[in-house]
């Protein structure tokens, strides 16, 4: 009985994200605000040892949508944003995209803070400042994520060891 109570609200679950990421691509909404929107209710709640709703939410919009995402025509070439992001950062000043992600860090959005630092390792792989940000966005993800997920914590503590040992 434990085990078909489990299976039923990890089916009730599943069906869940997928109906109201269907509903949300239905409304025009795009994948990353679903991502950020579809929650579980409380009564379907399931462990995230292996994966995540927002992670199930991608996939679901891709499963049906495929790789173009309908926001920007570079989606259709093979050259990627991150691939201009040492010009850009040669524009801005490195330290002037450094102040950015240390701001959005003090704001509790490591996400934008992790992106400006990968620009600025881009531009400079071993510059100190881009490290030092780089490990505390890092480290402020691990911390934010509770270390429920398997393959997220994996990621985080790894990318965590190898910027430690980059600043020695």
């Amino acid at each position: 009985d434990l085990i078909r109570a489990c299976l039923d609200r990890l089916e009730a679950a599943v069906d869940y994200v997928h109906t109201e990421t269907l509903k949300g691509m239905n409304g025009g909404k795009d994948i990353w605000t679903l991502m950020r929107e579809v929650q579980l209710p409380e009564h379907l709640t399931v462990g995230v040892g292996y994966g995540k709703v927002s992670w199930a939410v991608r996939t679901i919009w891709e499963t049906y949508m495929g790789w173009f995402k309908g926001q920007q025509t570079s989606e259709l070439y093979p050259t990627q944003p991150r691939e201009i992001h040492r010009e850009l950062v040669q524009l801005a000043g490195i330290d002037n995209v450094l102040e950015l992600g240390h701001k959005k860090l003090a704001a509790n959005d490591p996400e934008s803070a992790n992106l400006y630092a990968e620009a600025a390792l881009a531009c400079d792989a071993t510059h100190r400042g881009a490290l030092q940000l780089s490990l505390a966005a890092h480290r402020a993800l691990l911390q934010r994520s509770c270390a429920i997920n398997f393959w997220e914590t994996g990621w985080l503590k790894t990318a965590i060891e190898k910027l430690e040992h980059a600043l020695g």
